[in-house]
Order: C-alpha cells, then structure tokens, then sequence
C-alpha cells in the first residue's frame, strides 16, 4: 500500500451532511478517487479535508450539522520518539513514575503505536483511544493522554490545500493588477495574456508548451496550431484557439469540455510560475473532471493528472460520478477510490477494497452492464485449472503488470460445451450462443486433446498421436480468429503438459519424474499425492513455475507472449 501518511485516517462527525458516526479517510494516497452519485457528499468530504489542512480555521459554525454538536475529526496517527520525548523527558523522574529511571524510560514504550486522537473548533488535540496509562495516577491520566495527543505530529503541518471547481468557465476578462485562477476558472484569460504579452512571464509556456499539453489530451480529436490573446473594442480580452480546418474560435464560445480542461491545463503550468509553489505540501482537489468530456478524452487527462502528480509530488483529489474513473484508478496502486453514499439522511464514506465493494459504487451509481457495454476482455478457458496456470504465466511474463480482474477476466466454457458456442453475430434464441454478446473482445485458449492411441495388449508401441483437432475447435479458432481474436490451441495434450518435468520434479521430488506431451495429468502415477485434482496440482504447479521454466517449454512462451499482446490491446498499453 503506497500510503502518502502511513498510519494515518482522517474522519469527521457533524460537519455539513455528515452525521454523528466519524467517516472520512481510511488512508491518504498519492490519488484519491471520491465518487458517488450528485448531491452524496463528496464535496463535503473535500471541504473537510481543506478544513483539517486549515487546522480549523476555514470553519464556520453554519457548517455544524443541524440538531448536532459542533464537528469533529477523529484521526489516527502514529508516534514518533521527537513528540514523546516531550511529554516524557528522559532528564526527568519521579512523581507517578518514580519506579522508572526516568519518564523516558517509561514514554519510549510508545513510540510507533497508532492513536486515535479528537480534534474540534478550537484544535485542541484529546486523546480518544490506543494508549494503556494505567501506571499513571487517575487524576493525571487524561492530562497526560491529551498531552501526548497535541504533541503527536499531525501529517498535513504545512500543506496548503486547492481547489479546481466542478463549476468552471473561461470568460472575456479585463486587466487585472496581479494575474491569479481563480477556483472557478475566472482569471484564466488574464493569465494567459500576462504570460503572452508581459515581458516579466515566458510566453513560452503558453505558446508552447501548454498548447503541447492540450493537444496530447485531444490526440485524436482535434489538433491546435497556436493559443493567442486579443483586446476587443470593450477593453476585454479573450483566448483564441487556432485550428486548420476552423481557423480561430474563441475559448469563451468553444464547448464546455474544451474550456474545462483549458483551466485545468492552465492552472498546473501557469499558476506555479506566477507564485512559488512546492508541489510537494499541496493537496490539489479537481471536481468532477469528466464534466462534458467523452470517455477516452477523460482517460487522457486522469493520466495526464497522474503523470503530473508523480512529477511534482503533490497529493491529488479527484471526485466523480463516472464509471471511467473507478476502471482508471482500479488499475493504479497508487490510488483509492472513496465511495460517499448518502444513507438515511446522512453521507457515509467507505474505502473500497476489491471486487464487491466496487460492485457496490456500480450499483449505487445505477450504472448496468448495457451501460458499460463490456469490460475490456474475457479469456475464454475450459475450467479452474486452466485460469490458475494462465494466470501465472501471464504474472511472470508481464512481472504482475497485467492483472485478472482489471484488464481482463477469465470464463469457464468447460471442454464438451465448446460445440454449444460461436463468436460470430448476435445471438438468438434456440441457436448458438454468441461469445461476443458478452464481449468484443476474446481469447481462448482451447485443450489439444492429441493423444497416444492405445497400445496393443501385447504391449506393442503406441501408434503416433493423433495431430488433427475436432471439427468444433477448427471452427471456434476460425471463428474468433476472423473476429480478431486470439486462439490458443494446446501443443500438447492439455495445458498441464506445458510445465516441463523440471517443475513437477520439484514437487514431487522423486527423482523418476518423466511424463511426456500426450500422458494425461495428473492422472499420471507420480502425482497420485494430488488424487487427480487438477486445481490442487494447478496451485502447486503456480508456486514452484518460474519464468526461465517458460523458455523451452513447446510453444508455451510465444503463446503467452500473444495473449498478452492481445490483452495490452484491448487496455491499450
């Protein structure tokens, strides 16, 4: 977990729709995805986060939740020797601890030890919970806590929280004495004619290297020539987009997307360099970036915000109500995704963790699957065993890149149901059911079945094995093929005969492992630990497999390779 404050939660109770159960920050990430649906309390989850960046001082008691006490954070953090070695001197002894060599003796025990501490109106930290007192008298006890609790270092000393508005604009503006943008997007076009015109700023910024910007976002759907500024007979000036086929278009008349994504691009360039800026102590929150932006342009700028975050360090907020967004950061292990759900009157944030919780933001969100047409890619496989070994094989290739359950999924089609599938058209009833009408995009990967025929009773030499395919898989490899699909058919007899005798040796450590491309596993008489369960011997196999086990194994690696490539495609990475 690639936590910014490891240790460290941040919840709050009675502060605007929150009620009286804390719920916040579980952890702060590198991005923090806040999504729920319109009016959930995301926004009030990010004005208390500005507020406890402020230590308080941005509250007001209108903010109080309406019949409730005034708010409160209930926060965890961790100690560290600095702030308990002011509470427990190691010059000083006696009093309650007069059986230790002094305070610190008795404080040290503490350090590294999570508390949970209180924090209201006037910031004066109390200890909640976390710490065991009792060596000291009763009527220190509290003081003491709450003594450790104020010196506990508190994470966001020092950080300076902003803002990007879900409500943004780019308008014709005047001159104004010192050039800033605004939350709102109100001072861009200033900014940009400083920048332009004012000898103090480089022109180069905008001219260049924020119209370089821009065009990345839009790569693929429009292409800028030049960003320029000019004084209408009002004294206003306004932003001009230049593009070949349109010539110039005033910003201020573009759509709502253009013009959303232009204060973003604009603030992260132009506002450091109009004030000295340390990207690392700023927490920078954009709401609802998918405002008017079609799904890919999105996808361009969450990686163009990430790849900014990364360079300049900052802490990045992002709220949503897109399903784009939770695809996005469900990919990263620098994110979180924050699910704000507003439950009997009052909003509750929970973190979520995998599969069902995201399911959950899907369900609240009323997004369906016919919403989201597809995922990205299934895998078809015959059963449990198959997904274990492919899944492995594809961690080692891709070194854990490429993961099941985010770019792509696997499906059981079980060997005799093959003949019930087509990939071709749409299904309809009573005919064969179209692999397709679940996705797009499809690999499968499909069992040989080659074997040795039969020896004769008088144990003469197996006849050669039999090369050719049945009729049914011929026809799904041609099928999913046309379709632009990727089929996989075994080189030997099932998957299992891809993991090389080195491997099984390695299990069953016999020292006779020999089992050959067409013997059925793991029927074979060495594996009779496993009593012929492929999964068990799956599992087995997947712990001991390395990725020189892959080199010379049939076909197995250039296989995978493919998949692979396949499954890159469909992510497009």
């Amino acid at each position: 977990m690639n936590e910014i404050f490891p240790g460290f939660s941040l919840k709050i109770r009675n502060y605007k729709c929150f009620g009286n159960d804390p719920t916040g920050f579980e952890r702060i990430m590198p991005i923090n995805l806040v999504i729920g649906r319109n009016n959930s309390g995301k926004s009030a989850l990010v004005d208390a986060l500005a507020l406890a960046i402020s230590r308080g001082q941005i509250y007001s008691p209108k903010l109080h939740r309406r019949g409730q006490s005034e708010f409160e954070f209930r926060a965890a953090v961790v100690l560290t020797e600095p702030e308990l070695m002011r509470v427990f001197p190691d010059n000083t002894r006696g009093g309650d601890l007069a059986n230790y060599s002094s305070h610190w003796h008795y404080g040290k025990r503490f350090v590294g030890l999570p508390i949970t501490i209180s924090l209201r109106r006037d910031w004066k930290a109390k200890l909640q919970s976390g710490l065991d007192l009792r060596e000291i008298s009763e009527r220190s006890r509290q003081d003491v806590g709450d003594s450790i609790a104020s010196n506990a270092k508190w994470p966001l000393d020092n950080f300076a929280f902003v803002r990007i508005d879900a409500e943004r604009d780019v308008k014709p503006e005047g001159g104004m004495s010192e050039p800033t943008i605004a939350a709102n997007g109100s001072g861009t076009t200033n900014v940009i004619r400083t920048f332009i015109n004012h000898d103090a700023y480089p022109r180069r910024e905008v001219e260049v290297e924020l119209l370089r910007e821009l065009n990345e976002i839009y790569a693929g759907d429009s292409e800028f020539l030049r960003i320029s500024v000019r004084e209408d007979g009002n004294g206003l000036w306004e932003i001009f987009l230049e593009e070949e086929a349109k010539g110039e278009i005033r910003l201020s008349q573009s759509g709502s997307s253009l013009k959303s994504v232009f204060i973003i691009l604009a603030f992260l360039r132009l506002a450091p360099r109009l004030k000295s800026v340390n990207w690392t102590k700023i927490v920078l929150a954009v709401e609802e970036p998918e405002n008017n932006l079609h799904p890919a342009l999105l996808r361009r700028l969450l990686n163009f915000l990430s790849r900014r975050r990364d360079e300049e360090g900052f802490i990045l907020v992002l709220t949503t109500h897109s399903p784009v967004g939770i695809d996005w950061a469900s990919r990263r292990n620098d994110s979180q995704i924050v699910h704000v759900q507003n439950i009997n009157g009052a909003a509750k944030a929970v973190t979520s963790a995998e599969y069902f919780s995201n399911r959950a933001i899907l369900d609240d969100l009323d997004i369906r699957a016919s919403d989201m047409l597809q995922a990205n890619g299934i895998i078809w496989i015959e059963g449990p065993s198959d997904r274990i070994y492919i899944r492995a094989w594809i961690d080692l290739l891709t070194k854990g890149e490429i993961k099941e359950g985010v770019h792509y999924s696997m499906m059981f089609y079980g060997g005799r149901l093959l003949s019930h599938l087509e990939s071709a058209g749409v299904q309809k009833e009573g005919e064969l059911i179209s692999i397709l009408s679940l996705n797009r995009n499809v690999a499968m990967v499909i069992d040989s079945d080659r074997h040795l025929g039969r020896a004769a009773k008088d144990k003469q030499k197996a006849r050669k094995p039999r090369m050719n395919i049945n009729a049914t898989k011929t026809r799904i490899k041609e099928e999913v093929e046309k379709m632009n699909g990727f089929v996989w058919v075994t080189a030997g007899r099932e998957i299992e005969n891809y993991v090389p005798n080195a491997v099984y040796e390695r299990i069953v450590g016999n020292g006779q492992f020999n089992a050959g491309l067409y013997d059925e596993l793991p029927e074979h008489a060495y594996l009779k630990q496993f009593n012929k369960n492929k999964v068990e011997l799956a599992h087995a196999v997947a712990a001991n497999f390395t990725r020189d086990d892959m080199e010379g194994a049939l076909d197995l690696e250039t296989q995978v390779f493919e998949l692979v490539r396949h499954v890159r495609r469909w992510n497009r990475n």
